[in-house]
């Protein structure tokens, strides 16, 4: 049964020492825990499971964390940032941040565009994944996307017009 991939936070540090982290990865850890950052745990190597945060990866040993539903976003993914009735300005960026609210009770994200980042944080419904090569477009369904060719033939005058 395959029970990754899991999402949760640390809001602690779980152990008294260093123990629970893999000896290469703890000062990445100790820059990242404890803090409201989702992780993803994606697979395991002996007694180790992979985190991941964006680019980052960590290898820890199963630990205490606050475990939350992922949403399908994630650290690098570029969004679109819908207009909600210009609730939100629109744009294009990519996710740079992905924590879990507490007041809300729900994942938090952080939006850069160009070279700023948005200084709002937006819910899972407020943004749509962009992917390379998709078009998804609300009215999709509507569109005649992809056009098929036609072959038109020039009519002849024994034809009905």
């Amino acid at each position: 049964m395959k029970t990754d991939p899991r999402y949760g936070y640390y809001p602690w540090w779980p152990e008294n020492d260093d123990d629970w982290v893999h000896p290469e990865d703890v000062a990445v850890a100790r820059g990242m825990i404890p803090s409201k950052r989702i992780w993803r745990r994606d697979g395991t190597l002996g007694p180790f499971v992979f985190l991941h945060y964006g680019e980052v990866s960590i290898r820890v040993r199963p630990a205490l964390w606050v475990e939350v539903n992922g949403e399908g976003i994630e650290p690098g993914d570029w969004v679109e940032v819908l207009s909600r009735m210009q609730k939100n300005t629109h744009c294009i960026g990519q996710v740079r941040e992905m924590f879990w609210n507490t007041y809300t009770r729900s994942i938090g994200y952080r939006i850069q565009s160009g070279q700023q980042i948005v200084p709002k944080t937006f819910a899972s419904t407020d943004l749509r994944l962009v992917r390379t090569g998709v078009t998804n477009h609300p009215l999709g369904p509507l569109l005649p996307f992809p056009r098929e060719p036609r072959n038109w033939e020039p009519w002849t005058e024994d034809e009905p017009a």
